[in-house]
């Protein structure tokens, strides 16, 4: 019986009494600590854009090294970093990499920033002459340059080729230098609809496609493709169109 008295007389469990209005303080300080960083990730961001346009290897560990400025930067938006533990810091460092690394993307990318240069592809040359719309003898280029036979009834080159960027391209300039002068620029005019090369009639070109059409006055032309966007980069490519009987 004294057993079982004891037993009966043991006090119930009494839970604590909850904090609401500390909560939400807890709750309140880390969302404005959330916000801080994700501002001084957009700060961060800017400086990496800015080491990018100077020297790009700076770029990403100068965007790291700003992240370390949490510590001296949360004081200022009146947030009380005595009472943070290891995971706050891991927490608000996660928040503001991912935000860093985000905004730091957008601003390399149109329109705030263009640091991508336009490309020169897909060239290939044909025997040409004026009527022909469709199953050229498209060879392509290798080595700089391109032996193409032009034959009795063909009196021109056709050019085929793409210039592109990840905006648009401003400026586009074909030179043609003939082993007999003299050299020019010749007119570069967008090509549309179906491929022109034999074999590939049923293929659609694709955007940024031109041509130019060079008349086969010398036994060797050297044509110089330059290709320029509106910040200024630039690209070119060089090959040789080569007569052979």
């Amino acid at each position: 019986m004294a057993r079982r008295k004891r037993k009966e007389e043991s006090p119930d469990w009494v839970a604590p009494e909850f904090d609401e209005v500390g909560y939400m303080r807890q709750e309140m300080g880390a969302a404005r600590a959330s916000v801080a960083t994700i501002v001084w990730a957009i700060v961060g961001a800017g400086v990496s854009f800015l080491l990018f346009a100077v020297y790009p290897p700076l770029a990403f560990v100068g965007g790291l090294a700003m992240g370390f400025g949490l510590y001296f930067m949360l004081p200022l938006f009146g947030i009380r970093i005595n009472a943070f533990k290891r995971r706050d810091w891991f927490g608000h460092g996660m928040i503001y990499f991912f935000s860093w690394l985000a905004f730091w993307i957008i601003m390399l990318n149109p329109p705030i920033g263009d640091f991508a240069d336009p490309t020169i592809n897909a060239i290939s040359v044909s025997p040409y002459r004026a009527g022909l719309t469709t199953g050229l003898a498209c060879i392509t280029p290798t080595g700089g340059s391109v032996g193409v036979s032009k034959g009795a009834l063909n009196d021109s080159y056709y050019v085929l080729f793409r210039a592109t960027d990840n905006l648009r391209v401003t400026t586009l300039r074909v030179h043609v230098t003939p082993s007999v002068p003299p050299e020019y620029d010749a007119n570069a005019t967008i090509a549309s609809g179906n491929n022109p090369c034999k074999g590939h009639e049923s293929e659609l070109l694709l955007g940024g496609t031109y041509f130019v059409v060079i008349p086969a006055s010398s036994s060797r032309i050297q044509i110089d493709i330059v290709a320029a966007d509106a910040s200024g980069r630039q690209v070119g490519s060089t090959f040789q169109i080569l007569e052979i009987p």
